[in-house]
């Protein structure tokens, strides 16, 4: 383990704190957390068919009348991998494509089943918001929120 921790500061050497796992991985610690908890309260909500991968569906703000392209930028895959996994939860249900007017095209939106899988997600993100909150303090947890919606609006602008 030692030397696998000098090779890491060997890589990194004008890094004053190597170890520090910066911004990108804490977020995504942060939403591993989340989507472990949403699969959780899917199969014990009898999804037990929804994976990871089809949250890049199921992601908010849920489709509705969307393009598969549009779909595919907004979770930052190909359209191929798109309608892959837009064609999975097809067959199972949750979302339906429907033919665009008057071209080839199609728009995709959820089914009841859908809305169902999608009220279940955000009810176990707020619940995950307030274990948070209570966590570390409502006011923290409110400067967190407020910091990355700043952090957003900023991303969007530029």
């Amino acid at each position: 383990m030692a030397a696998s921790r000098q090779a890491i500061n060997e890589r990194f050497p004008n890094d004053s704190d190597p170890d520090d796992p910066l911004i990108g991985a804490r977020l995504r610690f942060a939403l591993t957390a989340v989507e472990e908890r949403i699969e959780q309260a899917l199969r014990d909500e009898g999804f037990a068919d929804l994976n990871r991968a089809h949250f890049k569906v199921l992601r908010f703000p849920p489709p509705e009348n969307e393009r598969p392209i549009d779909l595919a930028q907004r979770a930052g895959m190909t359209k191929q991998a798109m309608n892959y996994l837009l064609a999975q939860l097809e067959d199972m249900g949750y979302v339906q494509r429907v033919a665009e007017g008057g071209s080839n095209g199609r728009l995709v939106s959820l089914t009841e089943q859908g809305w169902k899988v999608a009220k279940l997600q955000r009810a176990t993100v707020r619940a995950v918001e307030k274990e948070w909150s209570d966590l570390v303090g409502e006011k923290r947890f409110k400067a967190l929120i407020s910091a990355l919606d700043e952090l957003m609006a900023a991303g969007s602008s530029s």
